[in-house]
């Protein structure tokens, strides 16, 4: 990866470089400037080795969850990479057929021979120009005669062995290069893909069908996936390769290619640098000879796409570990804050023989940085590690798009993470420290507790500073209609408005509790766009609504938390003679707000994250794998565009093998040129790329799928496909052309003006639809949206702009290809109906597939990728669980007296293991409770919304079962760290427990 957040990687590092030496030189110049307070700081680390273990453990989590983030991201980028220079090898550019009004590769239009010719005498001998290669492409069905497997969809290229020099591609499985041109006129090469798919071996015949003719070739031998052996994209890596002469000979396209590919000077990777320079020189003789070609800088592109979707996942994985890197920082400040409890005498000590705050800040801060350097080492090392088990099951995930990926670390990300890590560390480590060595002496000596004093005017002006800051952010948000800086300002004046009213006195308890209930009020109703001002918003919203309502939650649960222990009083005969443990369980947490209230957020909100991701999940599982997302229909099948099917029920019949009485309805899309197909609204500038589907009477009449949005004057969606299908100029669009919406943010197509996700009614809009390569336009109304179900991804069977089947053909002419839907009398035979078609229709390499078997495996990688996303975020349980652990065994420390007092009046060990089990089982189910609450509360409120209602969601489902196994795992691992520490408080001799200092 090369940047983030749109700032170049390398600038980046930099930054963090100069900030890691700051850091370090801190700490140099208060060693320098006081040893002794250095040293001091230093020898508490080897003291007590649980302890420091679990320290580092805390502090090196944020540092293995920013590592984990970036070798992700790198990862996905060097495999993408890897498998587009594997995939292209020599070719860099490819030049196809452009019309008189721009359209490209249109599949009833070649480039003729002379053409090739012509370019070729221009650029020949440019010295930045290895070759060109023309060549033939088509997709059609094949069968391996000796063991009758077939392959729906194999790509036949073309190429002539006289221009192949430059292009060394075709390659055998042992590495050896070989010689198209060594090829007889019914001989081909075989890829690796389609080898395995027909269970192919040299020697073997393979049958082909052509405009539903066969044709026979003999396999000379078999050879590595490449762009030159017919791997034209990922998920249809199936090809063979033959003499171009031989193959236009066979198809009867004698004098024509499809595409020219063009290498330039170099190898695979380093002539990437080239591609612009070339691509001008071949842009400059197109325009000059007046050429009807085009350039694309095919392996720019991929290269460029690889880099996009690596950096996307990097700042999803990012961004999703934000929860536990925030819980990772409460925890550094909240293990500094108990180290200082603990030596608050030797503290004060230090601080009566004449040294200043200072010293104590920077004693703490050569402490922390002792920890710092070495968790951090240890968190980039295992977030390696953790990178790896990722990438593994990224692999498992991707393998059916015949994408491998490969783990790859860089030494920038590793800089990266490990300055950022230390980095975070050491403010954190800075902020506490200030905060800890603020104490009076004599109190500190005598380990007496701090008065609560009025808080003075610094507590004013830093409120009404958040309230003027909060104020600015929300102008911002309002002038840029974002919802983010909108929500951190008001978040930011609730903050400013509790400083304030401490200062004048008024209640803790009421204050925080009317404050926080007021905002996580304002974050429920503003997650639903409940209340104005509507406004923009993307994942940092989630970050950031997250934060802000486990804050609040945490001081209304700790500012009334009390009222429980009056509640175990009340009901306390109930607990026999275990009353007292429970009492003290309850009692000790709240004597200790800030510790319970760290403790309880850190673990609130991973498991707010957890929570809400799954129950995010189940509900649009729900809605895309819902009967309504189908239309009614049971099975597809695409027919092959080089072997058309014609009269599906009639072609059927007479294979014989398929009892079509079975069939209740059978409705046709027929799909234009996706090359050439565009689309443009009243009022837009330019035509975008589009799916355009024709649709016949029956699919018209059968249709089923529900619309989001209707126009004016169609008051059902029946009605709506009605008059779609008697008026030829009426159109449906599915989600993704709408902005915000379902659609592929970040690529050039076709989306609609003046509506958005949320929009239930419109007037009817204009848009024309063009066939750019011929340049004929015809007109539509566009009357309807199809909610979020049916218009599932970019790809989904009715993605796209659905009008009459005569308005297409008006403009395109006969469709590329058809898709056919077939309703069955029992739908739960399907799935074993489509495979019979398919094997009825072999030679014509349809495929054949039962609807609802589709989605669900959609639907299973979507949850692998999920659950990927939900075992990274649960790492910051880890931070919880630490902060348990950590808490537990301070306490035991920091109580011995009181142990040895309580053992003495009577308390059994057994009572007093309890005691410490239920304390740590009470503040850890808080957190839960309080991160499942949020979760559900949250989710509740932007299910049920009404731009996602709109979208076909139904009702608001809760995976009880996930969220019952997450907030298992945390109280059950929470119970583990707490056990050893129990188990130490109930073995103190009292003797030597009430003799402590």
């Amino acid at each position: 990866m090369n940047s983030l957040f749109g700032i170049p990687m390398n600038a980046i590092m930099v930054a963090l470089l100069v900030l890691l030496g700051i850091s370090l030189a801190a700490v140099a110049v208060a060693a320098l400037r006081n040893r002794v307070m250095f040293l001091v700081g230093l020898r508490n680390i080897p003291r007590r080795r649980a302890q420091t273990t679990l320290i580092i453990i805390g502090l090196m989590l944020s540092t293995l969850i920013i590592s984990a983030a970036f070798t992700i991201g790198d990862t996905v980028d060097y495999s993408i990479s890897s498998t587009v220079y594997d995939a292209m090898g020599h070719v860099d550019e490819i030049v196809q057929f452009e019309s008189e009004e721009g359209g490209v590769g249109a599949s009833n239009v070649s480039i003729p021979s002379s053409t090739v010719q012509q370019l070729e005498a221009a650029v020949g001998n440019d010295p930045n120009i290895d070759g060109i290669a023309p060549a033939l492409v088509e997709t059609v069905p094949a069968v391996n005669e000796r063991v009758r497997l077939s392959a729906p969809a194999v790509s036949v290229l073309g190429l002539d062995p006289a221009r192949m020099e430059a292009f060394p591609d075709v390659v055998d499985l042992k590495g050896r290069l070989l010689d198209v041109g060594a090829l007889g006129e019914d001989q081909v090469y075989l890829n690796k893909s389609a080898a395995d798919e027909l269970a192919a071996q040299a020697g073997d015949t393979v049958t082909i069908y052509y405009q539903n003719q066969p044709l026979r070739f003999r396999v000379a031998d078999i050879v590595q996936n490449r762009m030159a052996t017919g791997e034209l994209n990922m998920g249809s890596a199936e090809g063979m390769v033959g003499r171009l002469d031989a193959l236009q000979r066979a198809f009867g396209r004698e004098g024509e290619v499809d595409l020219i590919a063009i290498s330039n000077r170099g190898g695979v990777r380093d002539s990437l640098a080239l591609s612009g320079t070339v691509t001008k020189k071949l842009k400059d003789v197109i325009e000059s000879q007046g050429l009807r070609l085009n350039v694309e800088e095919t392996k720019r592109d991929n290269i460029n796409f690889a880099e996009i979707f690596g950096n996307a996942m990097m700042t999803f994985f990012l961004i999703l570990g934000l929860f536990s890197i925030a819980a990772g920082v409460l925890l550094i400040i909240m293990i500094f804050v108990m180290l200082a409890a603990e030596r608050k005498t030797e503290m004060g000590i230090i601080r009566a023989v004449g040294t200043k705050r200072r010293h104590l800040v920077q004693m703490f801060m050569s402490e922390g940085m002792g920890y710092n350097l070495l968790s951090a080492l240890v968190g980039v090392f295992l977030g390696v590690l953790v990178a790896l088990v990722l990438a593994g099951i990224m692999a498992a995930l991707f393998s059916e798009f015949d994408l491998s990926i490969r783990t790859h670390i860089t030494a920038r990300s590793l800089i990266i993470s490990y300055s950022l890590g230390v980095v975070l560390t050491f403010l954190s480590v800075v902020f506490s420290s200030w905060r800890v060595s603020a104490l009076n002496i004599v109190r500190a000596i005598r380990d007496l507790p701090e008065p609560e004093g009025r808080p003075g005017l610094r507590s004013l002006f830093g409120g009404a500073a958040l309230v003027v800051l909060g104020a600015l952010l929300m102008l911002v948000g309002l002038a840029s209609l974002q919802g983010f800086p909108y929500g951190l300002g008001f978040s930011l004046i609730f903050i400013g408005l509790a400083l304030g009213g401490r200062y004048l006195r008024i209640p803790e308890r009421p204050l925080f509790t009317v404050v926080g209930l007021f905002t996580l009020a304002y974050w429920s109703l503003a997650a639903g766009d409940r209340i104005p001002p509507h406004l923009e918003g993307g994942v940092e919203l989630f970050f950031l609504s997250g934060i802000v309502m486990v804050a609040a939650a945490t001081f209304v649960v700790v500012y009334n938390a009390d009222l429980l222990l009056a509640v175990v009083s009340r009901v306390g005969g109930r607990f026999g003679r275990i009353l007292p443990a429970v009492k003290t369980a309850v009692a000790y947490p709240l004597a200790s707000k800030f510790r319970t209230g760290m403790t309880m957020a850190m673990i609130s909100l991973v498991v707010f994250a957890l929570v809400m991701m799954s129950t995010m999940n189940a509900n649009f599982n729900r809605l895309f794998l819902s009967e309504d997302a189908r239309g009614g229909w049971d099975i597809q099948v695409d027919e092959n565009s080089n072997n058309p099917v014609g009269d599906l029920r009639q072609a059927l019949n007479q294979e014989g093998s398929v009892d079509t009485s079975k069939f209740t309805s059978l409705g046709r899309l027929g799909v234009a040129r996706p090359s050439t197909a565009e689309l443009r609204q009243e009022g837009q500038e330019e035509f975008k790329f589009y799916l355009v589907k024709g649709a016949d009477d029956e699919f018209l009449r059968t249709a089923k799928l529900p619309f989001q949005a209707r126009a004016t004057g169609y008051e059902t969606d029946e009605a709506v496909w009605e008059a779609l299908r008697t008026q030829r100029n009426l159109a449906v669009l599915d989600l993704n052309a709408v902005p915000q919406g379902f659609g592929m943010g970040g690529f050039d197509i076709f989306t609609l003006d003046g509506i958005d996700s949320a929009t239930t009614k419109f007037d009817p809009i204009k848009i024309q639809v063009r066939d750019s390569a011929t340049a004929v336009v015809g007109e539509v109304q566009l009357i309807g949206l199809l909610n979020g179900g049916a218009s599932g991804s970019p790809f989904s069977s009715f993605a796209g702009l659905i009008t009459s089947e005569r308005l297409v053909q008006e403009v395109f002419g006969y469709p590329e290809y058809s898709m056919y839907f077939i309703r069955l009398e029992n739908p739960r035979e399907a799935k074993a109906t489509a495979d019979t078609i398919e094997a009825a229709l072999f030679t014509k390499g349809a495929q054949a597939v039962s609807l609802k078997a589709q989605r669900e495996e959609e639907a299973s990688l979507s949850n692998g990728f999920f659950y990927l996303m939900q075992g990274f975020m649960g790492l910051g349980l880890v931070v919880g669980i630490a902060a348990v652990g950590v808490i537990a065994f301070r306490t035991v420390v920091e109580r011995r007296q009181q142990i040895g007092m309580l053992r003495a009046i009577g308390y059994t060990r057994g009572q007093v293991a309890l005691s410490f089990l239920m304390e740590s089982s009470f503040v850890t189910l808080l957190g839960i409770l309080s991160g499942l609450g949020l979760a559900i509360l949250l989710s509740y409120f932007l299910l049920t919304s009404e731009a996602l209602s709109a979208t076909g969601l139904k009702g608001f489902y809760i995976p009880w079962l996930q969220i019952l196994l997450v907030c298992a795992f945390a109280y059950g691992a929470s119970l583990v760290m707490t056990l050893i520490p129990s188990r130490q408080a109930s073995s103190i001799p009292i003797a030597e427990a009430l003799r402590y200092e």
